[in-house]
């Protein structure tokens, strides 16, 4: 039989012939979508695995980062995130976090911190630089379950392998108890599909070894995993599908929701809880030794065939055509086909599409990365046919030079995101004589 705590339970004794359990919750990205229909998808779904977090009695909730997609979201968005980690304060649930990749920002503060300070979740990467510039961490004890939470937060790009290697892992792993690591990043020996390209990996080892639960975030599909020294390597991945990759796993059958881990001395199950979400489909068309029309015809057919009534659908394009342009592929009509036809929302990708009557011609010389890059420009822009003659020939390597040098501007100190795509956008358009 399951036992569930009782809040009100005050002594050790009662404590030992219970049943604990906590809630890992990752990769929320609240505020990811711009689009009115996916926001209120986002945002029902956040509130609802709150609200199964506080009707199944958890004692405490772990959430590993990107709970927000970026470090200051919208007002809306902070409006009803606030509002419902209220009610889960309330409820007399605790929080534990560490800052993904997404809600981090190394200049300024992020809503995280205007959570934390009013005591709605608790941040366990709590720590302190030695002088041979070892970091040493401190639990944090969880007052009703005397479980002991630690944590690192997720950086860009990698960059927070260099803090785990600098981790002074021994008191960490000589401490004892049930204890629990919160970590932001993704692990390689967790790679589904070994020749994926899941981005910056780390190996296992960087980890400190002998915690009972070790509750990843970042990896947006579930996993979980036990190794030697490594017991209970977790990722839930993300509750809803943010990114247009989360949309299409969505729609091919990936299962979504967070886990519910329940333990005594030691974790006992790892529960699975899916989430209620929008109903996906997928149309996916191989473009290989097509012609654009021929693509064309057969998009047409298969969403003929689809019923996207009340579904998020997403249209993928792949591979590359024998003749025709990319840009010959009816993308819009089909786009408005579906929204007609009671679709939620169609996405269309074709990232991955290509076609023969132009592609890119590898340069067969270059020293360095600015000649190798002047010379892909001067040996592939023969290909295009432009009215525009200052896009052309010897005028148009300069220009494209030009403007790969402007797009790669870094953000300033300070600069808000809104204003520094701006100003690319501005630079871009000047470069090329449209401002």
């Amino acid at each position: 039989m399951i036992w569930h705590v009782n809040k009100r339970v005050k002594s050790l004794t009662e404590l030992r012939c219970i049943r604990l359990k906590f809630a890992h919750i990752s990769d929320i990205h609240l505020g990811f979508q711009k689009e009115p229909v996916l926001q209120k998808i986002e945002e029902q779904v956040f509130e609802d695995v709150l609200d199964k977090c506080m009707s199944l009695h958890v004692d405490f909730i772990l959430m590993p980062g990107d709970i927000f997609h970026t470090n200051i979201p919208d007002m809306r968005v902070q409006k009803y995130a606030f509002e419902k980690f209220r009610q889960v304060h309330e409820a007399g649930i605790p929080v534990y976090v560490v800052y993904g990749s997404h809600d981090f920002s190394p200049i300024s503060e992020s809503v995280i911190d205007l959570l934390v300070s009013t005591g709605y979740i608790i941040r366990v990467t709590n720590g302190t630089t030695n002088e041979d510039g070892r970091i040493l961490l401190e639990f944090t004890l969880d007052p009703q379950t005397k479980v002991k939470i630690v944590g690192m937060s997720g950086l860009k790009r990698g960059r927070d392998r260099d803090e785990y290697i600098l981790l002074d892992r021994v008191p960490l792993e000589s401490e004892p108890g049930f204890k629990i690591f919160l970590f932001h990043g993704g692990i390689a020996e967790m790679k589904d599909d070994p020749t994926n390209n899941e981005g910056d990996l780390m190996p296992l080892s960087l980890l400190p070894k002998g915690f009972s639960y070790y509750a990843g975030g970042h990896m947006h599909t579930c996993r979980k995993r036990t190794f030697d020294h490594y017991s209970h390597v977790v990722y839930p991945g993300t509750p809803f599908a943010g990114h247009p990759s989360d949309l299409e796993n969505n729609a091919l059958g990936v299962e979504r929701g967070f886990f519910v881990v329940e333990f005594q001395k030691d974790v006992e199950s790892i529960d699975f809880i899916p989430t209620k979400n929008a109903q996906c489909d997928i149309i996916q068309i191989d473009a290989k030794d097509k012609s654009s029309e021929s693509v064309n015809k057969l998009l047409h057919q298969n969403v003929d065939k689809l019923s996207p009534e009340g579904k998020i659908v997403i249209v993928k394009i792949f591979g590359e055509m024998t003749n025709g342009k990319t840009s010959d592929i009816e993308t819009p009509q089909i786009v408005d086909t579906l929204e007609r036809r009671g679709a939620l929302v169609a996405r269309i990708n074709r990232n991955q599409l290509r076609s023969k009557e132009y592609s890119i011609i590898t340069p067969s010389r270059g020293i360095n990365n600015a000649e190798i890059e002047s010379n892909i420009f001067s040996e592939n822009i023969g290909q295009l046919q432009l009215d525009a003659k200052n896009l052309t020939g010897e005028s148009g390597v300069s220009v494209a030079k030009h403007l790969l040098s402007r797009l790669g501007s870094e953000q300033l100190a300070n600069e808000k995101k809104f204003d520094y795509a701006t100003r690319i956008k501005k630079d871009g358009l000047a470069t090329l004589n449209l401002s």
